[in-house]
């Protein structure tokens, strides 16, 4: 007995790299003048093939962040919440944000959501809930980390979390404009070393 032919045609793309390739131009062009011809060339996919595999515009955007997002949430989580000391765990993790919004040897791109559909919120629910989203994912990372600092009494007891969620966020937000606006890694840092100084003097941070 033969084996029967296995149906249809293999898969000639690879996802990732084709979803990689369409972050980097959204992330170059911004959301809304990166067309489809400038996915298809990107990804090297015709358009009935790009939309058979991920979807429309919007799909194929959520889909190349999301993998993003996976590739690099590990490292930047490990360094904010497995770092015993707190100040060494934001110096990390914002080190980690100034990499991916000025990668090495590339110009500076900003991040792949703030930098990208911040501009289309106002007008798409869509875009406006993913945005929202996100905003909201970050928050809660810097809440639960500087939590997890007063549990340790690394912090006062009485700090202000929120407020400081607040500027850590602002912060983040901070260096995804500047670095779109094409500020050097030097003038990132600066600025993020400056800021968490002042946010651990506020919290009245124990080294």
């Amino acid at each position: 007995m033969t084996d029967k032919p296995v149906r249809g045609r293999p898969r000639q793309y690879d996802p990732q790299r084709a979803l990689a390739a369409a972050l980097g131009e959204f992330r170059r062009r911004g959301y809304s003048a990166t067309s489809l011809d400038h996915l298809t060339e990107a990804t090297k996919m015709a358009r009935p093939s790009l939309y058979a595999a991920f979807g429309n515009k919007f799909d194929i955007y959520r889909k190349a962040v999301q993998q993003y997002a996976d590739s690099s949430v590990a490292a930047r989580h490990h360094a904010l919440m497995e770092e015993p000391a707190l100040a060494k765990g934001l110096a990390t993790y914002f080190s980690l944000i100034i990499d991916a919004y000025v990668p090495p040897g590339s110009d500076p791109l900003g991040c792949p959501i703030l930098s990208v559909i911040s501009g289309e919120a106002a007008a798409d629910p869509d875009i406006r809930e993913e945005l929202a989203s996100a905003l909201d994912r970050t928050d809660d990372r810097f809440r639960q980390r500087l939590e997890k600092a007063r549990m340790r009494d690394e912090i006062a007891p009485e700090t202000d979390i929120e407020g400081l969620v607040a500027l850590l966020a602002a912060l983040q937000h901070s260096l995804a404009l500047r670095a779109r606006a094409g500020a050097d890694r030097a003038e990132l840092e600066a600025l993020t070393d400056a800021t968490i100084a002042l946010i651990l003097k506020a919290a009245g941070y124990r080294a």
